[in-house]
C-alpha cells in the first residue's frame, strides 16, 4: 500500500491547511475540458513549466486508476492537447517570425512552455490509453512505443524551460500568468478525485517559499514501491514536486532542501542496503515484485534529486550565480529520471513490492 499522507507541512499565510492525501479508485470524470485562454501557461516567467503542465494534466489524476478513466474525460484531454498544438502552429510561430528582440525571446520561451503544456497532455493521454489496454489484455507495444518518443521530446523542452529559469514568457492569448489561473481552475475540476496537497499548494502560486516548510519523514512513510507498477511517476511528484507548484523556488528556505536531500538519502539507501539484496535473494515473482519496487524507489530517488537540483538553479538564478554546473547536473539526473519512468509505464498494473 502506498503511503504519502503526511509527507509534508505545509503552512501558506491566509490559506487553508491541505486535507490529507487519499488514493480512491475513481473512474467518474474529475477533468473539466478548458478554453485554451483557461489553462496556457506560457504569461509569466520560464522555468516552472513542467509544475504547470502537470497542474493541468497530470495532477488531476493524482492517486486515480488511469484504466477507470471515462471515454468524456479522455477526449478533454486531448481536445485541450490539440488546443496548445493548434496556439503553437498557428500563434506563436507566426507572431515569433514577425517579433525582434526582447518580445521575439519572451515569445520562444513561451512556445516552448507551450510545447511542455501539450506534450504533458500527449503523454497523459496515452499513459490513460495504456492503462485501459493493459486494463483488458491487449498489446500495448505501440502505445508503450509512442510513450518513450512523446517523453523524450517533453524532457528536452523541460530542459530548454530550466534553462531560461527567471526569464520572462509571454503567451499569444493576453492573459494573466497562469501560475495563477490554470492551477487553481484544475485543482477546483479535481476536487473530486483527490483532496490533497496540490490543492492548496497550487491555489498559492507566486507564493513566496518562505511560507512553507517541508518535514522530514521516514522511508517508510513516503516510500512508493508497495503497489502496482506504473504510476510512479506521479506518486513521486506528490511527495517532492506538487508541494511547490506555484511557489518561487528561490524563496525557500534553506531547511526545506536540506529536508530533501535527507528524505533521496533515504530512497538511496534503500536501494543500495534492501533493495539490491533482496531482489538478489528472490526468485520468480517475489523477483519481479522488487525489481518493480526498487524501479518506483528509482522514480522517488531522482525526483527528489532533480527538484533539489531545481531549488538550487532558482536560488542561483535569482542572485545571478553560474549556473552551468547546476543546469549539467540536472540534464544528466532528469534523463536518468526519464529513463525510470518509461521502464515503471511498461509495467503498468504489474505488482510491486517495497522493503519498508
Amino acid at each position: 500500500m502506498v503511503r504519502i499522507a503526511a509527507v509534508f507541512a505545509l503552512t501558506v499565510a491566509g490559506l487553508v491547511a491541505a486535507a490529507p492525501v487519499r488514493f480512491p479508485r475513481l473512474s467518474k470524470r474529475a477533468f473539466v475540458l478548458q478554453s485554451y485562454a483557461d489553462f496556457q501557461i506560457s504569461d509569466g516567467t520560464a522555468g516552472n513549466a513542467q509544475a504547470q503542465a502537470n497542474a493541468v494534466f497530470v495532477d488531476p489524476f493524482d492517486g486515480v486508476d488511469l484504466a477507470t478513466v471515462d471515454s468524456a474525460t479522455l477526449d478533454a484531454v486531448q481536445t485541450m492537447r490539440e488546443a496548445a498544438e493548434a496556439a503553437e502552429t498557428d500563434q506563436f510561430n507566426p507572431a515569433i517570425a514577425a517579433a525582434s528582440g526582447t518580445e521575439a525571446d519572451e515569445l520562444s520561451a513561451g512556445k516552448i512552455k507551450n510545447k511542455v503544456l501539450k506534450l504533458t497532455g500527449e503523454v497523459q493521454a496515452l499513459n490513460i490509453q495504456l492503462a485501459q489496454a493493459k486494463a483488458a489484455g491487449k498489446d500495448t507495444s505501440s502505445i508503450t512505443s509512442k510513450i518513450a518518443a512523446e517523453q523524450k521530446k517533453l524532457t528536452t523542452n523541460i530542459a530548454t524551460d530550466v534553462k531560461s529559469a527567471g526569464q520572462p514568457s509571454k503567451g499569444v492569448t493576453g492573459g494573466a500568468s497562469t501560475s495563477t489561473s490554470t492551477s487553481t481552475s484544475t485543482n477546483e475540476d479535481a476536487t473530486s478525485t483527490s483532496d490533497n496537497s496540490t490543492a492548496a499548494a497550487s491555489s498559492s502560486a507566486a507564493a513566496s517559499g518562505s511560507s512553507i516548510s517541508f518535514a522530514v519523514q521516514d522511508y517508510a512513510d513516503f516510500q512508493i514501491s508497495d503497489g502496482t507498477a506504473g504510476n510512479a511517476q506521479a506518486q513521486a511528484n506528490a511527495i517532492f514536486v506538487d508541494p511547490f507548484a506555484g511557489v518561487d523556488l528561490s524563496t525557500l528556505d534553506d531547511s526545506v532542501a536540506k529536508n530533501i536531500e535527507t528524505m533521496r538519502q533515504a530512497a538511496e539507501s534503500a536501494e543500495t542496503e534492501k533493495f539490491n539484496p533482496a531482489i538478489a535473494a528472490a526468485s520468480g515473482t517475489e523477483a519481479d515484485e522488487l525489481s518493480a519496487g526498487k524501479i518506483k524507489n528509482k522514480v522517488l530517488k531522482l525526483t527528489a534529486e532533480v527538484q533539489g537540483l531545481q531549488i538550487k538553479l532558482a536560488k542561483a538564478q535569482a542572485s545571478g550565480s553560474s549556473t552551468s554546473s547546476i543546469e549539467s547536473s540536472l540534464a544528466a539526473e532528469q534523463k536518468k529520471l526519464t529513463t525510470n519512468i518509461a521502464t515503471d509505464v511498461k509495467s503498468a498494473g504489474q505488482p510491486s513490492k517495497g522493503v519498508a
